[in-house]
């Protein structure tokens, strides 16, 4: 756990990740740092006249001592960069926090972690996406992280409570506080199910600049993005952008064309920065869990739910299917001609069929069973 020294370092003037790593692989703690005369600091430091000030008359001490103040009264941890426990794989990007503060009863060390993103203007169809997506992923053991924002974000956080998946959520602002208010009640419950997470000090506000920092820790801390609703620009493309850059994958939900909130997914997924997700079990293969009989399980499941759902289906779907399923693939021309429907019907039984999850579109107006 960071002390003062290590929480001070962070808020030093002009010291951002890359020279922190470079001082700290010179220093063997931060302690040493501070207690560096004037002549030692000049030859690091150069002219940088206020970054040496900050040091030598340790100018943010007072306020690093009121918030070990906060910290112990509500059992908030503070993990620096070169701590044992710091998460490894927020470690390995460029610009890792040197500090971040948690309040949590998770130790944050969960093996697999999802980010899940998008917009603050969910439609019902986005959070129903959401709620399946977290629900399916728990069959691998993961952790949900996302910023705790309105729509998709509360979806996934609630959701998530609902299994009793550990969530985090990464705030743009200081633990003293919540943004926004009406997320209170599931923040508190965040608590006790996984946590919440802040490189900011208490008496920071919830200001725009501070949520592109907020978005890089998101993606910084997963293994994957899931965008499932997003319009063209915001945040969410951000996390996905970040996630990019720092090699981990990324996946969006399509959405209709047209519409507001899918064109940021779709055009991940036309610009190639996202893979196409159709199930969670895209997910499971390309990031290599389908271990043992966690999948198994996972398969027959789904086959059941399946099952269940091809004997609702209309006469013309249940001809659509097995035609399918007995070609392993087929194009829309000869599911026509064979099952001897007009394009209209065809059309939309081949979109109810893709809806339930029961076939896959496949570029060149190919079908298979999912």
């Amino acid at each position: 756990m960071a002390n003062i020294y290590d929480i001070a370092f962070a808020n030093i003037y002009g010291v951002g990740p890359a020279v922190a790593r470079e001082l700290m692989e010179n220093y063997s703690s931060t302690e040493e740092l501070f207690s560096e005369s004037r002549k030692c600091l000049e030859a690091i430091f150069k002219n940088r006249t206020r970054t040496i000030d900050d040091i030598l008359n340790k100018t943010m001490f007072a306020k690093c001592e009121k918030e070990m103040e906060f910290m112990e009264k509500y059992n908030i941890r503070c993990f620096f960069f070169k701590d044992s426990d710091y998460p490894k794989k927020l470690l390995q990007i460029p610009d890792m926090p040197i500090c971040f503060y948690y309040q949590g009863t998770n130790d944050l060390k969960t093996d697999r972690m999802i980010a899940v993103v998008g917009t603050r203007n969910a439609t019902k169809y986005g959070k129903e996406i959401t709620e399946q997506i977290v629900s399916e992923l728990k069959h691998y053991n993961v952790g949900i992280v996302s910023g705790l924002a309105y729509g998709i974000d509360t979806a996934a956080h609630h959701r998530s409570i609902m299994e009793d998946i550990p969530t985090f959520g990464v705030l743009g602002h200081g633990l003293d506080m919540i943004y926004p208010k009406q997320n209170f009640d599931i923040a508190k419950t965040m608590i006790d199910k996984g946590g919440l997470i802040t490189e900011f000090m208490t008496e920071t506000k919830p200001i725009p600049q501070n949520f592109p920092r907020r978005n890089r820790i998101i993606a910084g801390l997963c293994d994957a993005t899931i965008c499932v609703e997003a319009a063209k620009k915001g945040g969410a493309l951000l996390t996905a952008d970040l996630a990019n850059q720092y090699n981990r994958e990324v996946f969006a939900v399509p959405g209709r064309i047209g519409d507001n909130y899918s064109e940021g997914c779709n055009y991940l997924i036309r610009t190639t920065r996202a893979n196409i997700l159709h199930n969670v079990t895209d997910i499971a293969e390309l990031m290599n869990w389908d271990e043992g009989n966690q999948l198994s399980l996972f398969k027959e499941e789904k086959t059941n739910a399946q099952l269940k759902m091809l004997a609702n289906l209309s006469k013309d779907e249940k001809l659509i299917y097995e035609y399918i399923a007995g070609k392993k693939e087929a194009n829309i021309d000869d599911i026509s001609i064979e099952c001897s429907l007009n394009p209209s019907i065809l059309a939309g039984c081949l979109l109810n069929l893709e809806l339930e999850g029961i076939i896959k579109c496949l570029p060149g107006k190919m079908y298979r069973i999912s």
